[in-house]
């Protein structure tokens, strides 16, 4: 029986695991290896992870372009393109720091148009999912966000200056976790109230939450931006933007104007 997309990748997502553990035992797990195609500096592992998962994707001949964030856009001849961070949080995984993931995402060319979705929490096998119009799963739960206010909220910013007041809550506990996909993981999951990336120096590229823009908005949240619009960004790993991603939108209507 043929693979789902889903089993296809959680199948690399062990792979990769593997391969995260083997670099830190034999102390291989730091470095870095040149620059990747979205201008910033890739890292041994960073290397490591894209090379498995580009790997198999070539060797099953699976029918997608590819959007990495180290190697960039490999045209082939496809409609849909898979949009690919294959370690979001790489700081967390040198440090053995249990928050890092490999994510994947479908897509035509912009967010509106993402249809499948796969998180992996790198560092215990726990994974993400969906596909568009079905919901949102953890492993083989359905998930939804929390219907009830939590008062907790991530929230990352170059200085408080640049906060907005809709995100001045009074009150409530903030956290700040290093893995932006599964930060909005958690606000899919009913963690986490909010996630925010705000400020020019926060922005934040499509590999970096493709996968989980389409996993919170199939759990019921909304992905945005600074001007509280949705978020549709497109195939370009030079772009970047800010970032709010909310379980309920009012949590944020009553402090825009």
């Amino acid at each position: 029986m043929m693979k789902t997309n889903a089993e296809f990748f959680i199948d690399i997502g062990h792979e990769v695991m593997e391969s995260i553990r083997e670099s830190r035992e034999s102390g291989e797990i730091r470095g870095t290896t040149g620059m990747g195609a979205d201008g910033t500096t890739t890292s041994v592992l960073d290397q490591l992870c894209e090379d498995i998962i580009i790997g198999r994707i070539t060797e099953n001949d699976l029918p997608y372009n590819i959007v990495s964030e180290e190697i960039g856009k490999i045209e082939r001849g496809y409609e849909q393109n898979l949009v690919i961070d294959p370690l979001d949080g790489t700081f967390n995984a040198e440090n053995d720091i249990p928050l890092y993931s490999m994510s994947v995402a479908i897509m035509k060319d912009y967010f509106n148009s993402l249809n499948e979705a796969l998180i992996m929490n790198l560092s215990n096998g726990s994974y993400y999912y969906a596909i568009k119009g079905t919901g949102a799963f953890k492993n083989s739960n359905k998930i939804t966000v929390s219907k009830k206010r939590r008062n907790a909220y991530i929230i990352s910013s170059g200085s408080v200056r640049e906060i907005p007041e809709y995100l001045k809550f009074a009150e409530g506990r903030f956290r700040i976790l290093g893995c932006a996909s599964l930060e909005m993981s958690l606000v899919a999951e009913g963690v986490f109230d909010l996630m925010a990336y705000i400020g020019e120096r926060k922005a934040i590229r499509n590999v970096d939450i493709a996968a989980s823009t389409l996993l919170l908005r199939e759990a019921g949240g909304k992905v945005l931006n600074e001007k509280l619009e949705d978020l549709n960004m497109g195939l370009s790993l030079l772009e970047k933007s800010q970032v709010i991603a909310v379980s309920d939108e009012k949590l944020l209507e009553k402090r825009h104007k």
